[in-house]
């Protein structure tokens, strides 16, 4: 049985499966699809520590995120010119 967590991906709780994430994959998630063509995106992950301090860390194309509990996801996303 695969263990669920929740996520906070823009604002929206998400429970997916704890494990590994590509970049596309979390765009996926925030948007439904992820068009390197005309957009480009930006992620930022703010994780609390077990003293309760957050940690912000910004990830890019080809990155994987190892999705853990109560993470908060910011994706934005900006046409391409």
């Amino acid at each position: 049985m695969k263990k669920l967590i929740t996520v906070i991906i823009n604002g929206e709780p998400r429970e997916i499966e704890k494990r590994k994430f590509t970049f596309q994959d979390v765009v996926r998630l925030a948007y439904g699809n992820y068009d390197e063509s005309q957009k480009s995106y930006t992620m930022i992950v703010t994780l609390k520590n077990d003293q309760g301090e957050k940690h912000k860390r910004e990830y890019s194309f080809g990155d994987e995120i190892n999705m853990k509990e109560g993470m908060r996801i910011n994706v934005d996303s900006t046409n391409r010119s």
